[in-house]
């Protein structure tokens, strides 16, 4: 009897091993940027341009037109996400309150106040009309603005949706000064199962294989789930990249956005991003993550332990 557990605890330490690495060759990021734009393609820059562009006849006591849900949404997501205060603490905490600052994806407007010397950037032009402090249109992929421009900048729940988010990291970092600061903060992980809304709509409204995937998601959002593929995904990815001898690829998981029905938040995101991958990204470049903790802790800790933001210093 004895010999007989002692041979299905075997058989079980087997299966589960081959699990694991079944879905950590799964779940690796394979994807990396493109090398054409894809951040400014025309079906990218029409959703984010028709997003913001409703009718125009907004006052300063009703800032938004009647058809603005999509701004309305977002306003409201980001408010509840704490999103304002995460910014201000972020500048006090690195003492650039009065500095010149910048906003990667500055979308309605809602964060302008929280310095003097900010400066909105965003890829729809009708994102201007929210704007009393100064605002650039552009993409995050081609900031319009030299090198070491800014004292501190910040992205919040953006950078998921641009397609090539390595050269957007790399043109935020490009335009901070050397000593300056960086807030990033996508919306991480982001579900390969949005775009299509399957947590939101009735089995009815799939074939036999979309019942599958959302019968499935309590499985695959569980932390148990996670424990057999998120560590080792980690420790991988910093091993090939000590291996290169060079800085690290941004890689990630790139999803289908979904542009025409906004099922849930980000159905219209572009890719899925881990925060170690960025973490990785600007500490193998040299910078400094404040607010990260120890390396082992991040490899390590239960997979669904991460800083909610990501505070880099920048070391050029």
């Amino acid at each position: 009897m004895f010999d007989l557990l002692i041979h299905l605890a075997g058989v079980a330490v087997g299966l589960s091993i081959l699990l694991s690495l079944i879905l950590t060759l799964a779940h690796y990021p394979y994807a990396s940027d493109d090398a054409t734009d894809l951040s400014a393609s025309k079906p990218v820059f029409d959703f984010y341009r028709n997003a913001y562009d409703r009718t125009p006849a907004v006052t300063a006591e009703a800032p938004f037109s009647t058809d603005d849900e999509y701004v309305r949404k977002a306003r409201a997501h980001a408010s509840t996400a704490g999103f304002p205060e995460m910014v201000a603490s972020f500048l006090e905490s690195c003492r650039v309150e009065s500095g010149k600052t910048l906003e990667v994806g500055a979308g309605s407007g809602l964060l302008q106040d929280v310095t003097p010397g900010y400066v909105g950037m965003d890829i729809s032009p009708g994102a201007g009309r929210f704007f009393h402090k100064p605002f650039v249109q552009a993409s995050a992929t081609s900031i319009p603005f030299p090198d070491n421009s800014f004292d501190a900048t910040w992205s919040i729940w953006v950078l998921e949706h641009i397609p090539n988010p390595g050269k957007a990291l790399a043109e935020i970092r490009r335009v901070v000064k050397n000593g300056g600061h960086i807030l990033i903060r996508p919306a991480w992980n982001v579900d390969p199962w949005a775009a299509e809304g399957y947590e939101v709509r009735p089995y009815s409204d799939f074939g036999w294989k979309g019942k599958l995937i959302k019968a499935t998601i309590p499985i695959r959002l569980s932390r148990w789930y996670a424990l057999l593929y998120a560590r080792q995904v980690r420790v991988l990815r910093t091993v090939l990249t000590a291996l290169s001898g060079n800085p690290s690829q941004l890689q990630f998981v790139r999803l289908k956005p979904n542009y025409s029905k906004y099922w849930v938040t980000d159905s219209d995101a572009a890719v899925s991003l881990d925060f170690y991958e960025i973490y990785l990204w600007f500490t193998s470049r040299g910078d400094e993550c404040l607010n990260c903790g120890p390396l082992n802790s991040l490899l390590f800790g239960a997979p669904g332990r991460r800083p909610e933001a990501l505070i880099i210093r920048v070391r050029k």
